[in-house]
């Protein structure tokens, strides 16, 4: 037998999330808010009724991947949307991992009373988030939070005429220092 191997944490991240419901209080829904990681998510709120439609053809028992959850999105274009779903689904109970396998989830609590739950709350008004805009981050001598500053907006053009109007070349990619241009951070705002 091998000796057990020693794992190492490079990074985390983290799924910022909210739960909203409409001004009529009859329909729940998910949003995700932020990712505190490198992937892309929409910024569609996923109606309850959705999730209930997408799992209605399987057993209450019956064990399903992520991308069962699909159906659920009125719209999306990423494909981590079904798995993030899944997350916030498990971290509210509503979802557990299925014995057949840790890639597998299996309904679990009560959802009707779950919904029931926070319709009845009272919530506070809420404005979907928009495309995020990609600023630069600039820090002075030390770091504390007076000293960090944002420079305005930079307009990021996609296509090959967007290239060519930042560097000149339709393949900024190719060469030294990212084409002319340099990478950006992306802020997420965690909308708690």
């Amino acid at each position: 037998m091998s000796d057990p191997i020693t794992y190492l944490c490079i990074r985390t991240g983290t799924l910022s999330y909210a739960i909203l419901k409409d001004a009529d209080a009859t329909e729940a829904y998910f949003l995700v808010t932020g990712n505190s990681s490198t992937g892309y998510y929409s910024r569609v709120a996923v109606p309850f009724t959705g999730i209930e439609a997408a799992l209605a053809h399987l057993a209450e028992d019956q064990a399903f991947p992520a991308k069962t959850l699909k159906p659920a999105f009125p719209s999306g274009k990423s494909a981590n949307d079904p798995g993030f779903l899944l997350a916030l689904l498990r971290h509210e109970g509503l979802l557990t991992s299925a014995p057949e396998g840790a890639h597998l989830s299996v309904r679990s609590g009560d959802w009707a009373a779950w919904k029931d739950a926070v319709l009845a709350e009272a919530g506070e008004p809420f404005e979907l988030p928009t495309k995020q805009i990609k600023t630069i981050m600039t820090t002075t001598d030390s770091i504390t939070s007076s000293s960090i500053t944002a420079t305005p907006p930079v307009v990021i053009h996609k296509g090959k005429k967007g290239r060519k109007a930042r560097t000149g070349h339709a393949h900024p990619h190719r060469g030294s220092n990212f084409g002319g241009y340099t990478p950006l951070r992306r802020e997420l705002d965690n909308g708690r």
